[in-house]
């Protein structure tokens, strides 16, 4: 190899240094691309926990609480009498017939004896609802956390606040939450919601009235 190609060979070589090599506005360009797609990555990623956290809330919230008011609903639909009022177990007071029948209280009796029965009633100070049954003198507790009017009500089938027991009606319950208990997440002003509500209509399977 002569002088000539040999000085041309370590031009060659130089130049071709020289396109390898990123400039500094290149490199800039670059680390800011790369950033934005690690940021957006990041993002996207805490998107997806916070999106699964508010679904396995919601799920858990459906699914507990529906098994929790199971039983409220096959106690309806089991009473052979039932009477709506207010007060608690040591307090009830019956609404009398043709009247509006809504109470803080449901009494519910399985069988014909009155004395033999299982009580509903929200306590309104606490914001739960409770379940009393007479056979054992046991309160347990179905919902806490409610912050709505809390009470029940006897309906037609149109939807009416029923007056007159001498007709099969639909119980009505409406709960409205401002944290969800199945599991715990608070949904207040602070949050994603403001409330959230459980709503149910049973109807009993046997007439009706004391």
């Amino acid at each position: 190899m002569n002088l000539i190609s040999l000085a041309n060979f370590r031009r060659t070589a130089r130049s071709r240094r020289g396109l390898w090599a990123l400039t500094l506005p290149e490199l800039l360009v670059t680390v800011a691309i790369f950033s934005l797609v690690a940021m957006a990555t990041v993002y996207g990623h805490l998107f997806g926990l916070r999106q699964n956290q508010l679904v396995v809330s919601k799920l858990g919230a459906s699914d507990q609480s529906r098994a929790a008011f199971d039983k409220m609903t096959l106690d309806i639909r089991a009473a052979k009498i039932w009477e709506m009022g207010n007060g608690d177990p040591n307090s009830f007071v019956p609404i009398p017939n043709g009247t509006a029948q809504i109470g803080t209280a449901l009494k519910l009796c399985l069988t014909a004896d009155t004395n033999r029965y299982i009580l509903y009633y929200f306590n309104t100070a606490q914001g739960e609802l409770r379940r009393y049954q007479s056979e054992t003198a046991i309160s347990t507790l179905v919902a806490q956390y409610l912050t709505n009017s809390m009470y029940f009500r006897a309906e037609d089938y149109r939807g009416n606040v029923q007056t007159d027991l001498t007709h099969k009606g639909v119980i009505n319950v409406m709960l409205q939450f401002f944290q969800y208990q199945y599991p715990t997440t608070l949904v207040g002003p602070n949050c994603l919601y403001d409330f959230y509500k459980l709503e149910f209509r049973v109807t009993p399977h046997v007439p009706d009235g004391a």
